[in-house]
């Protein structure tokens, strides 16, 4: 059992930006910043970091690769960045690669709400080009310490409904995630508990209708990293005897592991990303992503039902990341 260890929460900064810093009394900690509530370090133990994120604040002012990113109202893509919802048709800002990628959320400014025992930030969306729809969302990180000596992170996505009307919405989260001493992910393995693997087109949006769900055999196992790319969504996860689904990344050299514990009822989808191809250090780390909801969901006849919050309820996200030796 976890036991929460919060030593001290103090304000920081990151670069010049606004941030929090949280360090427990077992020696862990962890850097928040308030532009997008991004978690830029966790530290489970002194000089072992496990967070690829950010290494400047121009980075993140940009938002460079989503690294750590809250994502909400939507995560993952958005075909051609258009939707529609209640008979209305809706377009969104593209990126300069053309996409709608991982919301609107990642390059504003939060503010902190709580700074004891955990630290909580939100932010009050008012609407934009593409989503006139308001919600509050909240952010909270936690410290804990295992009976074990492993240490987690935990964060908790919870996004309002403040319209008077239903809205699409869908959270996610976004870390990159890398092992000590390894500059690379290839000497790694990755078990993912998933008997589902969701299928994509040329832009990396999810095939129509049940074309898109492939069955693989459970659990999904690469033994070796090396070269493998992936860029993919898993569902169908298979919860432990705790309940929860832990995807989880180990060094084969007995360094460490990391994983990512979701609870299927709240995230039923985990995207793994071997980092291929980013601007700074492709294949340095591994995100793995809790979701709400498949990518595109907006535009998936077997989401709609799913994606609409009524005004005045919320939907909630906890991501759990382990270390251990």
């Amino acid at each position: 059992m976890a036991s929460s260890h919060i030593a001290h929460i103090e304000q920081t900064d990151f670069d010049g930006m606004p941030a929090w810093r949280i360090e427990a009394s077992s020696g862990a900690r962890a850097i928040v910043a308030e532009r997008g509530a991004t978690l830029i370090s966790w530290q489970p133990r002194a000089g072992v970091e496990i967070i690829d994120g950010y290494q400047s604040s121009q980075e993140l002012t940009d938002v460079v690769s989503s690294r750590s990113r809250i994502q909400a109202p939507w995560c993952g893509r958005i075909k051609d960045g258009r939707y529609s919802f209640d008979e209305n048709t809706y377009e969104l800002a593209l990126n300069n690669d053309g996409e709608a990628l991982h919301g609107l959320v990642g390059d504003k400014d939060f503010s902190v709400i709580n700074a004891s025992n955990t630290l909580t930030l939100g932010y009050e969306f008012p609407g934009a080009d593409g989503y006139p729809f308001s919600f509050a969302l909240e952010v909270t990180f936690s410290l804990e310490s295992g009976a074990d000596g492993e240490e987690h992170l935990s964060v908790t996505i919870t996004a309002k409904n403040t319209s008077d009307t239903d809205i699409p919405l869908a959270v996610g989260w976004h870390p990159y995630l890398k092992l000590p001493g390894n500059k690379t992910i290839s000497n790694t393995s990755l078990e993912i508990p998933a008997r589902t693997k969701i299928l994509v087109d040329s832009a990396l949006i999810p095939r129509a209708g049940e074309a898109a769900y492939a069955g693989v055999k459970a659990p999904v196992i690469i033994d070796y990293m090396g070269s493998t790319k992936l860029d993919t969504s898993f569902r169908g996860l298979i919860p432990d005897d705790d309940g929860v689904v832990a995807t989880t990344v180990r060094d084969l050299s007995g360094q460490g592991w990391v994983s990512l514990t979701q609870e299927p009822a709240d995230a039923p989808v985990v995207h793994v990303f071997t980092a291929d191809g980013l601007v700074r250090d492709s294949r340095a780390s591994i995100a793995l992503e809790p979701l709400s909801h498949v990518p595109d969901a907006f535009n998936r006849a077997d989401s709609k039902a799913s994606v609409r919050l009524a005004p005045g309820a919320s939907r909630q996200l906890t991501a759990t990341l382990t270390y251990g030796v």
